[in-house]
């Protein structure tokens, strides 16, 4: 699907409720201009993640918008996409509702992602692209101005 979709001017592409358990993206095939991509309710898994990852680790990534909400991503895939967004500069919105095998230690590993406190290299590393993630039932919304309020949410959450 993704190399049909190479050169074509396509920029949403909606595929709920597919049964997609798995997505296959070589390099050489990432479409140039898909900016939205909508998998809900889908079953999309660790094998899942990492092809999306390859689409989204890509330089010439222009995907923004990416819903995953509903299928089976656990902590695993959780990493891989973060794995893969960390020098990510297109992606905007995350949206990984519903995938009730994320954990605690997986919502923690995106909020690094967005707002690494360890030190000031990795704050400074940090991907400030990505703005909205939504996991669980809780929203993140990463205001590059308001790190006090990303500070406490992750102490919150490591000491839940």
């Amino acid at each position: 699907m993704f190399r049909a979709l190479r050169n074509r001017p396509i920029k949403m592409l909606s595929c709920r409720r597919c049964g997609i358990e798995t997505i296959e993206i070589d390099s050489d095939h990432i479409p140039k201009y898909l900016t939205s991509l909508d998998l809900k309710d889908n079953n999309i898994n660790v094998d899942g993640c990492r092809g999306l990852a390859n689409a989204l680790h890509q330089g010439g990534a222009t995907l923004s918008t990416l819903w995953l909400q509903n299928n089976r991503i656990d902590d695993e895939g959780v990493e891989i996409l973060v794995d893969a967004l960390q020098n990510n500069a297109s992606l905007v919105n995350l949206d990984l509702r519903e995938n009730n095998d994320i954990s605690n230690q997986g919502k923690i590993s995106l909020l690094k992602l967005v707002n690494d406190i360890s030190s000031i290299t990795a704050t400074l590393q940090s991907n400030h692209t990505l703005a909205y993630i939504a996991v669980g039932k809780e929203f993140y919304v990463y205001d590059p101005n308001d790190v006090k309020e990303q500070i406490r949410q992750h102490i919150g959450m490591a000491t839940q």
